[in-house]
């Protein structure tokens, strides 16, 4: 960069510190006038673990907000002193829509249905935080929706980053070629920081019979459960039959989904693993394929077969998506780099 760097970085930060308060003091105004309005549905969100995780969440909001910082240098290489103003104030007024768009969905959708439910993953989409219920787990320890929002903007954010390195490459325009390789650089380390910090704060979780877990796609409707473990030794060989149920939770639907609408789960890996750490695959399936679509409140059971040591110990079952590419990058899926596992045990 060259010498101006330091007057521009200081221009920059003159006009974005003093906005992050009408940032952060409009995101807050909205959770007010969902408590105002609506109490006291949201009384049992109110404990030191779930206050404690809303704190995360809103230093999770003022990172995004650093996001204005590689946009004002793209403004300051592109535009007239003269303008720049207007093109921050833009700027500013588009982010601050798209936050309370998404705050409003998340709390709408996402939080207020299940505050109140004795069962399924309440709050946030992610089967972990603020859950009054200690009978179910998710593959989740980030709400779904802002994971995959984040998914997809780091996606084409990334895309139009090498785009426009390549254009003023071409164009011959060595500082903003800089410019721009610097924005891809900062937004891979925010990306990978928040993905890798998610996965470390992960741990394995074992769920006991009954006990569900909930896939979170966009929305946590499918709960896995373990109903039935039958063991039949034959020699060195241990025959274990595990009955699966699957269930659409109706529960963490929206009103306005169609009652009859089914939904189709993803392709699903299911495996035993021993206190070793060896994995032992299905021998056999028998009742419904895992893949069968539901509507809400539609369950169905899976038979599955396994063979395994006799001197097989801490046997656990897991269930989890059939890890593509994609989810090894969604922050904190349970497919993700160096992410924990929900487990059954049997």
């Amino acid at each position: 960069m060259n010498d101006n760097s330091t007057p521009r970085r200081r221009e920059a930060a003159r006009f974005w510190e003093p906005r992050r308060l009408w940032y952060n003091s409009g995101l807050f105004f909205v959770v007010i006038l969902w408590l105002v309005f609506t109490w006291p549905h949201f009384r049992p969100v109110f404990t030191l673990e779930a206050l404690g995780k809303m704190l995360v969440l809103a230093l999770l909001a003022n990172i995004c907000y650093c996001a204005a910082y590689p946009m004002d240098w793209l403004i300051q290489a592109l535009s007239s002193e003269s303008s720049r103003r207007w093109f921050r104030w833009a700027v500013w007024a588009l982010g601050m829509l798209l936050a309370l768009l998404i705050e409003n969905y998340w709390i709408a959708d996402e939080i207020y249905p299940d505050v109140n439910q004795t069962r399924g993953p309440v709050m946030l989409g992610s089967g972990e935080m603020f859950r009054r219920s200690v009978t179910t787990a998710s593959n989740m320890n980030f709400p779904a929706p802002l994971a995959v929002l984040g998914f997809l903007a780091a996606s084409i954010g990334l895309f139009a980053a090498v785009a426009a390195v390549l254009i003023f490459w071409f164009a011959r325009k060595p500082r903003l070629v800089r410019v721009a390789a610097f924005v891809i650089g900062s937004g891979a380390v925010l990306y990978l920081t928040l993905l890798l910090s998610f996965s470390a704060s992960s741990r394995d979780t074992i769920l006991s019979r009954g006990q569900e877990k909930y896939f979170c796609e966009i929305d946590c409707h499918l709960a896995y459960s373990v109903v039935e473990v039958k063991r039949y030794d034959q020699g060195p060989v241990a025959d274990y039959i595990i009955t699966l149920r699957t269930r659409f939770d109706e529960t963490t639907t929206s009103s306005n989904r169609p009652e009859g609408a089914p939904l189709t789960p993803s392709p699903r890996e299911v495996r035993l693993i021993d206190s070793e750490g060896h994995e032992y695959s299905s021998i056999s399936t028998v009742g419904t394929s895992l893949i069968t679509p539901l509507i809400p409140a539609s369950s169905y059971t899976t038979q599955l077969e396994f063979k395994v040591s006799r001197e097989a110990s801490g046997l656990r079952l897991l269930i989890e998506t059939v890890p593509d590419w994609p989810d090894r990058f969604v922050i904190g899926d349970e497919n993700s780099l160096g992410h924990k596992k929900t487990y059954f045990a049997l």
